[in-house]
């Protein structure tokens, strides 16, 4: 099982920080270290198994074989020997890095733990400046789409009216693809007569979903938009939302669905 894909995006995170946001229990950990050559092309952490009991994770670090000199295993003389390859040395690696891979677990785990120390006592700092700050109780929050927003309200004032980035932060918390566009709409004034202005409408697209599942859909990312709206959109902007479905082929006297309400 990969956990690289769209919905938990590996990214640039370091593999303790990745494995505290996504994996909660505390299954046994069994740490393969591949070495700092492969950092230069990979993520931190390249591959994780979780599927079996025990964890497998595979990092682009140094383990402590890498660390330790190669003639400590390997005869220097065959080493220079031009005429060796070195495929004749694979297998007795492959037993090597086994025996190490416990005490890189073991490292590991400890790291684990000391970077879920921090993020705690980075969380109840933010919470904190929040409640100090905007007087929001973050525990209060039920909301998730909002609860992980919350700690952009401390860059606010450089997010705000950004429609592309805050886009791209909608698109991470929610994890569909979305989009902020500008539309015109009509609207009468005082005396009835009609006057356009720019709305900003946020378009979420999400495959496949049932009658119901749209309704809980739209009425909690009603609440994260009206979110997004006040602290982060202009004063006084209009806006509006909308789900709609991407990813269908289409299919030959099939149904077509452009969004949830038109189809062909």
């Amino acid at each position: 099982m990969r956990f690289n894909q769209r919905h938990n995006p590996i990214g640039n995170l370091k593999a303790e920080t990745w494995m505290n946001m996504y994996l909660s229990d505390n299954a046994p950990i069994r740490v393969s270290s591949k070495g700092i050559f492969y950092s230069n092309y990979c993520e931190d952490l390249l591959e994780v198994d979780a599927f079996a009991k025990e964890i497998s994770v595979s990092l682009s670090r140094d383990g402590l074989f890498h660390l330790l000199p190669e003639a400590l295993f390997v005869d220097e003389n065959l080493l220079r020997d031009p005429k060796r390859k070195h495929k004749p040395f694979t297998p007795e690696k492959e037993r090597i890095l086994n025996f190490f891979v416990p005490f890189d677990s073991e490292y590991f785990q400890v790291t684990l733990g000391l970077d879920r120390v921090v993020q705690d006592l980075e969380s109840d700092l933010v919470d904190t400046l929040l409640k100090s700050l905007y007087d929001i109780d973050v525990q209060a929050i039920q909301n998730p789409e909002i609860k992980k927003a919350l700690p952009l309200l401390l860059q606010a004032s450089e997010i705000r009216g950004d429609y592309v980035l805050i886009g791209r932060l909608m698109a991470a918390i929610t994890g569909y693809r979305t989009e902020i566009e500008q539309v015109y709409r009509s609207f009468p004034d005082a005396s009835g007569v009609e006057y356009e202005m720019a709305v900003a409408r946020a378009v979420f697209y999400i495959p496949s979903l049932t009658n119901k599942e749209y309704s809980a859909h739209y009425d909690e990312l009603g609440e994260f938009v009206q979110f997004v709206a006040e602290w982060f959109f202009p004063v006084e902007q209009a806006y509006e939302y909308a789900i709609k479905e991407m990813g269908r082929p289409f299919v030959l006297d099939g149904t077509l669905t452009l969004d949830y309400n038109t189809y062909l």
